[in-house]
């Protein structure tokens, strides 16, 4: 059986959205896992995607190509879990050790999956990696 991974936005936004050491890191990481994400995926990295263009003044259609690929990426190769339905558990998480709400709902996820979540956000990683199973890459 394939090992799990609860991706955050951080890391699919790298996949499809920069080109860099991080994108090639995020690839081969998630490589051979089953992966899981939240709805909310879905907001963040469109804007990412508005991002790109309005402030970096990147191709629009480049970057809705892209975008469509990373949108594809999330309901095909994951499993997609409501943030609604981690809700509670995120409240509490995020109450406990001082995190954003949003951001813990991806460690609510990852509880919820038992499978580490992943992660290129340092703050985040800094904030978890003693109360939960967090994997800075």
């Amino acid at each position: 059986m394939l090992d799990s991974a609860v991706l955050d936005s951080s890391v699919i936004a790298a996949i499809f959205f920069f080109k860099d050491s991080n994108s090639d890191v995020a690839a081969s990481t998630i490589a051979d896992k089953r992966l899981i994400t939240l709805d909310m995926s879905i907001a963040e990295v469109g804007n990412v995607a508005w991002k790109r263009v309005t402030h970096f003044q990147e191709d629009k259609a480049i970057t809705l190509t892209a975008l469509r690929e990373c949108l594809g990426f999330i309901s095909e190769a994951c499993l997609v879990i409501r943030a609604g339905d981690l809700a509670e558990e995120a409240y509490d998480i995020a109450v406990e050790d001082r995190i954003a709400f949003y951001d813990s709902l991806f460690l609510a996820a990852a509880k919820k999956e038992h499978a580490p979540l992943l992660t290129l956000d340092k703050k985040l990683y800094e904030k978890a990696k003693g109360n939960r199973e967090v994997r800075l890459i």
